[in-house]
């Protein structure tokens, strides 16, 4: 027996109060409708329809059987979709604006040698329920991947290219969010901060550059390109992650204070089979921690 099968036809009597109705909104024959709703009943042990009627109604058997059969048909419809969805869609990889191409890259990678059809979106791009794996803000408490922010400003002259675009580790000396309060007589720069850290519903930069002692004017908001070019100007320093400060030519400095972004996966199943679980998922996953500049998994 066809139980979704016969559940359907059901339902449909119930949305009808009328077999012959049912049967023409579902395309069969009254008679056909009319054996499986019979062997529902005799599958189920009660009567589902009183038929004493001049109109047929339900039984107390039918109408708490009702909101149970529309569940189980409801959830059969979204596999099937589901399933559908995987066969025919490419599997798409959300991930913030600024990502990093080389672990990006990779994972592109990855995927191709595994048979995946995988598509790249941002977040803004790709709604939610168009991307299969989508990389999004939290809170770095409760954060799959945890960025570590820091300073970004013009190298000095003595600086090459090639030294900037590896940001040695030797450039990397901690700095403290206090440090970088304007000082009385000194020259007038301001901290930069990007869209993304500014939006944070937590406002989290800005109470701990408050507790530093940076002032809301001395905390301006600016899209990447456009924060770089102050930056690199000297004009301003830039709060951002190691890979942006890569990516723009700037010298990168970690905060001593704790400034970070978090990051979590949403996840939309199903998901192609190496992706499910094992090394592939692992290696994939590390990737895209790599792609927003994660030094560490949060809890």
């Amino acid at each position: 027996m066809d139980l979704l099968l016969h559940l359907r036809g059901f339902t449909a009597v119930a949305d009808e109060m009328s077999v012959s109705e049912a049967a023409l909104e579902l395309g069969v024959d009254q008679p056909l409708l009319s054996r499986r709703l019979r062997a529902l009943e005799r599958e189920l042990g009660v009567e589902l329809l009183d038929r004493s009627r001049r109109q047929i109604a339900l039984t107390p058997a039918g109408a708490a059987l009702l909101p149970r059969a529309r569940h189980l048909i409801d959830q059969a419809d979204h596999l099937l979709r589901s399933i559908r969805r995987h066969e025919r869609e490419p599997f798409v990889v959300a991930v913030p604006s600024g990502c990093d191409p080389a672990p990006l890259a990779a994972l592109v990678a990855l995927l191709e040698k595994e048979g995946v059809d995988v598509r790249l979106a941002t977040t803004t791009d790709a709604p939610p329920e168009s991307a299969a794996w989508t990389v999004e803000p939290c809170d770095p408490d409760a954060a799959t991947w945890v960025t570590p922010l820091g300073a970004a400003t013009a190298p000095t002259a003595a600086v090459t290219a090639a030294v900037t675009a590896a940001v040695t580790a030797a450039t990397e000396q901690r700095v403290s969010l206090s440090s970088l309060r304007p000082r009385r007589g000194g020259a007038r720069t301001q901290l930069l901060a990007l869209p993304r850290d500014l939006d944070d519903p937590g406002d989290r930069l800005r109470r701990q550059a408050d507790r530093a002692g940076i002032g809301p004017t001395a905390l301006r908001r600016a899209p990447h390109r456009l924060a770089a070019a102050e930056a690199l100007a000297g004009r301003g320093t830039l709060v951002c992650a190691r890979h942006e400060a890569v990516t723009y030519g700037l010298s990168w400095s970690p905060f001593i204070d704790p400034v970070r972004r978090g990051h979590r996966l949403v996840e939309q199943p199903p998901v192609p089979g190496p992706l499910a679980e094992g090394p592939v998922r692992e290696q994939a996953l590390a990737l895209l921690g790599a792609c927003v500049g994660a030094s560490e998994a949060g809890a």
